[in-house]
């Protein structure tokens, strides 16, 4: 008899968000109000900015902060080549042009060294990503900011509550953009949030989100429908409540994992650096090339096994080919730390509802895969 399947992700949600959106549900109140308010002052206390701008999701929280930094048509902004590919759509929503920049191989994040070589006078800005809940190496993407007068929006879709050198991502670049999608650290179910210290730039958001509006029959600038539900703050509301504790579980459940497994001559783990708090979206791990073994042979044991895994961002983001159709030509790209690395990466299983039986049985799996 096969052992039941252990999932890679769920949602955590009890009666809690269920009493919070029943709440609005009967209130009749279903779009910005008071929830949206107390969401948005509350998440900004938590990553400690100003402001925060709630939007529908966290594409449009990326592409609506790069439109108020400016970036538009003929524009570039630096871009990493191993993340969701939201991350560049929503460069090419603005008629900006991606210029991708190599990984660093320790964090998987942007590689600064690879950022100021990509860097021209069209670079309107510098957008990484906290990948896999690691943190990108901010001190110095700031002081390249700094250097040559370019904003950073920094990418925290998938690292809620990580932190570098003692400050939560989202709080160190001229804004910062979160997904609440399902899998996420915390959920709305969709949903997203804009994070900046700017006045300014916060207000530009509201009014983008809102059809560019500053009054009911006042439009200003070019707007379409980004706003968040009451029925999403609501939840929102108690999901942020739990996040800390959320996080804890996650990573206590990866560091255990990883302690397990780490010595398995065939698995290489990404480089934890000390002054990152690491909340672990994924639980990674790699295959060692040199090993013998590929990461097919490892997703047809685990499958097998009855155990679930991620495996995305298969190939550089810059070889998608709808980026022929919008005649970008990246043929000629190759950068040599992402093209090594994509594919190559699976994240095991490490959400909050797992317990310590399950965590030992997918030890066991990924022992045994050493033994084939």
């Amino acid at each position: 008899m096969s052992q039941e399947f252990i999932k890679v992700a769920i949602p955590h949600v009890d009666e809690q968000e269920v009493a919070a959106v029943k709440e609005v549900l009967l209130s009749g109140n279903y779009v910005s109000g008071a929830k949206v308010k107390e969401f948005e002052q509350r998440f900004a206390e938590y990553i400690g900015t100003k402001y925060a701008v709630a939007v529908s999701n966290g594409t449009s929280a990326l592409y609506i902060a790069l439109e108020t930094m400016g970036a538009g048509r003929g524009d570039e902004v630096i871009v990493p080549p191993m993340t969701f590919f939201a991350t560049v759509a929503s460069v090419l929503y603005l008629g900006a042009v991606p210029v991708f920049a190599d990984i660093d191989p320790d964090d998987l994040c942007l590689l600064p060294q690879s950022v100021e070589e990509k860097i021209t006078p069209k670079t309107k800005a510098i957008l990484p990503v906290h990948l896999y809940g690691a943190a990108a190496k901010m001190d110095e993407l700031l002081a390249i900011s700094e250097k040559h007068g370019i904003p950073v929006l920094e990418d925290c879709a998938q690292a809620h509550g990580t932190e570098y050198k003692g400050k939560k991502v989202g709080s160190f670049g001229h804004a910062g953009a979160f997904s609440f999608f399902a899998t996420k650290h915390m959920t709305t179910g969709e949903g997203g949030m804009i994070t900046t210290n700017d006045h300014k730039m916060s207000e530009q958001c509201r009014i983008i989100r809102s059809h560019g509006m500053t009054g009911r029959d006042d439009h200003v600038r070019l707007g379409f429908n980004n706003r968040m539900t009451e029925m999403e703050a609501a939840m929102g509301l108690v999901q942020l409540k739990k996040l800390d504790s959320l996080n804890k579980k996650r990573i206590d459940n990866s560091e255990y994992l990883l302690d397990k497994i780490k010595d398995l001559p065939w698995i290489q783990i990404p480089v934890l650096i000390n002054n990152v708090k690491h909340t672990y979206f994924w639980c990674p791990i790699m295959v060692k090339p040199e090993s013998g073994k590929t990461i097919d042979d490892l997703k047809k044991h685990l499958t097998n096994s009855n155990i679930g895994f991620r495996q995305r961002y298969s190939e550089p983001l810059y070889k998608q080919p709808v980026l022929k159709t919008l005649g970008l030509d990246y043929s000629k790209e190759f950068l040599p730390n992402a093209e090594r690395i994509a594919g190559n990466v699976i994240g095991l299983p490490n959400h909050p509802g797992l317990g310590e039986t399950e965590l030992n049985r997918i030890v066991r799996v990924l022992e045994a895969f050493g033994k084939q």
